[in-house]
């Protein structure tokens, strides 16, 4: 890319301040392209990162909850007794 910059002063002539207006456009244009894309990638990846975090925070609260009941459950311990009296 350089290179075919550096050709800019043969087609210009040598005046600094074309070739210099023309890096600096080329520049950036460059930039602005590389902004467009990042932006564009953003807006598309953005929700979908939304989507699956609330997909997630749900998954773990209900795998959560259930954990919770089936801990409850077992601490119950059933069975029959009889009272022994001394005498």
């Amino acid at each position: 890319m350089w290179a075919v910059l550096r050709d800019l002063r043969v087609v210009l002539g040598s005046s600094r301040f074309w070739s210099s207006t023309v890096r600096l456009t080329i520049l950036v244009s460059v930039g602005m392209a590389v902004l467009f894309v990042t932006m564009s990638a953003m807006i598309l990846l953005l929700p979908l990162a939304l989507v699956a975090g609330l997909a997630l925070h749900l998954y773990v609260r209900r795998a959560l909850r259930q954990a919770a009941r089936r801990t409850r459950d077992g601490l119950i311990i059933e069975g029959e007794y009889a009272v022994l009296e001394r005498r």
